[in-house]
């Protein structure tokens, strides 16, 4: 994966509300990855060729297997889902949707119209791509992707074991994942998993629609950690299941609930100790979050979008930790629409500067979006050798913590800084009773073989 930077200066694009604010340059960094052929017309063919291959075994132990048969086709769930107790706001943006214009070399047309898709010189892009960002190589290791059936099917074909954190779409046809064929015949073909995390049905097994059938990786023809999903009919037709006016496979759609072509929405904000960022592919990102600063500090907040157009607002409010106000905004995009891209601000502490935890709320695409730093606070994160999970988050009193290795202490703090709550253990998992506690956000410090992460909790 590759980015490229954009320094704008945010000039005319901010509205001044509260005070004065001349910030830093803003940075500003798209995302994009390379277009390139999944697997050749060659492969395809001996793909289907395994299918029958596959349904022939599976008729030989169950003869009744594909008989019951139903006229219409499937309506699908989304074929991902965030792992249990993944906190943050989004994960993953949509980047390629299937091409419409059987022509090569960039004529394009997706669904609604648009050029949300890609050709080359012999070859149309045939599904969609839902790419696992930011910091998709960290996402992979965390297993935040979850793979699921799109509808009840039966696994007609299943591959694991192969390669998954390959960096370039070189055509090979070595891909981890599952092949579904559904009631009335259509198939749906998910690709390119992690390695090992694939379900331990097998071939001839049924599944029900939205259970897991692995993890996003890049397996196969893949350059990042994605979700390659490709639908076909009972007469082996190229479906594509979103409607549109532009949709020449298909009149109907094939959801039960379409998901919109543009999605604005954060998917998250940070603060940050430095100006790096990781791209090197299939090497796991360090993120360089801090949420503790001192005075001479400089805090890089950063907003990671996903579908961000020329000419949307985006609203930033700075509260000190006495409520009042620090910084307040409108930040006019003067950027192309890109699917995925991440801005930064520079916000300079001093002496001045209120110590305590400061909190950031962003409007964006009709939602809104919280994060905090903390000024002299013990507020910090520091990488974990093992990930946990907090659940339910929002949580109406009872907060579950789990994690892979032993806990030695948890301590909750409010917006300024106080300590609420602290309990010790010894053990992998615990529950946090929040009942005495005010609605609002805390924090939950975790500490873990002499190691901290800090997570963000919602009592309702």
């Amino acid at each position: 994966m590759k980015t490229s930077l954009l320094y704008l200066l945010l000039g005319a694009s901010s509205c001044m509300i509260a005070q004065k604010f001349n910030p830093q340059p803003v940075s500003f960094h798209p995302m994009s990855i390379p277009k390139t052929e999944c697997i050749s017309e060659e492969e395809r063919l001996d793909i289907l060729k395994e299918i029958e291959t596959n349904k022939q075994a599976i008729l030989q132990s169950n003869p009744q297997a594909f008989q019951n048969r139903t006229g219409g086709h499937p309506l699908f769930v989304l074929p991902f889902r965030p792992k249990d107790g993944f906190g943050d706001y989004g994960y993953y943006s949509l980047f390629n949707q299937v091409d419409h214009n059987p022509a090569y070399n960039g004529q394009l047309l997706d669904y609604n119209c648009g050029a949300r898709t890609y050709d080359l010189s012999n070859y149309n892009h045939r599904g969609t791509d839902y790419v696992v960002w930011p910091y998709p190589w960290k996402k992979m290791e965390e297993n935040v992707m979850e793979i699921v059936a799109a509808a009840a099917g039966v696994i007609v074909t299943k591959r694991d074991g192969n390669f998954d954190r390959n960096c370039e779409n070189n055509g090979n046809n070595n891909w981890n994942g599952i092949i579904l064929e559904h009631s009335d015949g259509s198939k749906t073909y998910y690709w390119h998993f992690k390695s090992g995390s694939l379900t331990s049905k097998g071939v001839g097994d049924s599944v029900a629609a939205g259970e897991f059938l692995g993890r996003a990786g890049s397996s196969g023809s893949s350059d990042i950690p994605h979700l390659h999903f490709e639908v076909y009919d009972s007469g082996n037709n190229r479906i594509d299941p979103y409607e549109g006016p532009c949709n020449t496979l298909n009149a109907e759609s094939w959801w039960i609930d379409q998901p919109a072509y543009f999605v604005p929405e954060v998917l998250t904000l940070s603060t940050h100790n430095t100006d790096n960022y990781d791209t090197d592919c299939g090497i796991v990102e360090v993120t360089y979050e801090e949420l503790n600063f001192m005075p001479g500090d400089l805090v890089r907040f950063r907003i990671f979008y996903r579908d961000l157009q020329n000419g949307d607002i985006t609203h930033i409010n700075v509260k000190k930790p006495d409520g009042s106000v620090l910084y307040d905004y409108n930040f006019v995009s003067e950027w192309p629409d890109y699917f995925a891209a991440w801005a930064q601000w520079n916000f300079p502490i001093d002496n001045s500067s209120m110590d305590g935890v400061h909190t950031v709320t962003v409007t964006f695409g009709g939602s809104t979006y919280q994060t905090i730093f903390g000024v002299n606070t013990n507020l910090g994160i520091e990488a974990l050798a093992s990930e946990f999970s907090i659940y339910p988050n929002p949580t109406t009193g009872l907060l579950n913590v789990e994690g892979s290795t032993q806990i030695e202490k948890v301590v909750v703090y409010d917006l300024l800084g106080r300590n609420v709550l602290e309990t010790f253990s010894k053990a992998t998992n615990l529950q946090l009773d929040l009942n005495s506690l005010k609605a609002g956000v805390y924090f939950a410090e975790i500490t873990s073989e002499r190691k901290r992460t800090v997570q963000k909790i919602v009592k309702e």
